[in-house]
């Protein structure tokens, strides 16, 4: 468990919500960032909904323009401790609050780089072969954002120390079903021995689950719900019947 938990997102802005202190630049940080992650899962809901590209994303830049000024946190409640689960309540107050509304706010929406429609759309398609309904559109979109954002934190980490083709050979054998052949390549790829790799592999499988399990502390009020969430993670990406 990280040691920083305690300044985590999500506690950061419930905590400042509740002592009525949300208009400060750390906050307004911590929820941009937090915001950053769950764009394309709330686009996915959105056209879930029935929304156009077009519409679905107007939806999420006026939704997120009007959470970035701190108008809705008053219903966030500690007690509710997933930002996932108040992130979608809230949206869908949002949908029904401008569903007569031509075109969603977009004022703040500078707050946030562009939203990449392609490759949104592009996981969109893949999960709509699944028949998805909105809320596990949503889930599925979520689980999928947060497994990238592990991704690219190992990527920087890898950089740093010019190592980012270790990680390319080795991400492919994280699920551990891999045979002994893979590893033989991998080991003449990087010019090591297959203990070696084995050794990597199996530290590179530890910190990927630290890693991944700090990016969902970042998300939950207490950290006895960070198990939970993890679960739901993995429910969310399991195949459907």
């Amino acid at each position: 468990m990280s040691a920083s938990f305690h300044t985590t997102h999500w506690t950061l802005v419930l905590d400042a919500a509740r002592h009525g202190e949300t208009d400060t630049t750390s906050t307004r940080r911590a929820l941009s960032s937090l915001c950053q992650t769950y764009r394309p899962p709330l686009y996915a809901h959105a056209r879930r909904r029935g929304l156009s590209p077009a519409d679905a994303e107007d939806a999420v830049q006026g939704f997120f323009a009007r959470l970035l000024r701190l108008e809705s946190l008053a219903d966030a409640k500690r007690e509710r401790g997933r930002f996932r689960a108040f992130l979608l309540g809230a949206f869908n107050h949002y949908l029904a609050d401008v569903r007569d509304h031509a075109r969603a706010e977009k004022r703040g929406a500078h707050l946030l780089p562009p939203l990449d429609l392609a490759a949104t759309e592009a996981a969109l398609d893949a999960a709509k072969s699944a028949g998805l309904p909105p809320d596990q559109a949503f889930d599925h979109a979520w689980a999928l954002t947060v497994l990238e954002t592990v991704t690219a934190r190992l990527r920087r980490e890898y950089a740093r120390t010019h190592r980012e083709h270790h990680l390319d050979a080795l991400l492919p054998c994280l699920g551990g079903r891999t045979a002994d052949s893979p590893h033989v390549a991998i080991a003449q790829k990087l010019g090591l021995s297959e203990p070696a790799v084995r050794v990597a592999l199996h530290r590179l499988r530890h910190h990927y689950r630290e890693v991944l399990r700090d990016e969902i502390a970042q998300t939950v009020a207490r950290p006895e719900d960070i198990d939970a969430e993890l679960r739901h993670l993995l429910e969310a990406l399991a195949p459907s019947n």
